[in-house]
């Protein structure tokens, strides 16, 4: 039994299992279905150091992950304080306005500019 700081020996249980299975049913060593499972176990490694060397391990992106971290925090921290620099800024007062008399000479504008289109177009 693996304790939890050790890495279970899953080959070591597979030829346990195996050894039980032949002793259960009186298998040869040359038995074909026994040759079966070595050649089923070459698969198996063969899958595995492919499966490795294309996936690494986590440990390779560890680095990679704590610059990630690190960058999420450093713009945490701008943000909280552009936030905080935007809050205290004076609200804006003096927006761009249309006076009465502007909106009024606009309307009138348009209205006769519609009434000489409307005239001239046949």
């Amino acid at each position: 039994m693996a304790t939890p700081n050790t890495k279970p020996d899953f080959d070591e249980e597979f030829d346990r299992a195996v050894a039980e299975w032949r002793e259960r049913y009186r298998l040869r060593e040359d038995d074909a279905v026994l040759l079966l499972i070595e050649l089923f176990r070459i698969h198996q490694q063969h899958w595995d150091e492919l499966r490795h060397r294309e996936l690494p391990a986590f440990g390779e992106f560890r680095a990679d992950i704590c610059k990630l971290v690190e960058a999420a925090r450093t713009f945490q921290g701008q943000t909280a304080a552009l936030l905080e620099l935007l809050r205290n800024q004076p609200p804006a007062s003096h927006a761009a306005r249309i006076t009465r008399a502007a909106a009024i000479f606009a309307a009138l504008a348009s209205l006769l500019a519609g009434y000489l289109i409307g005239r001239a177009w046949p």
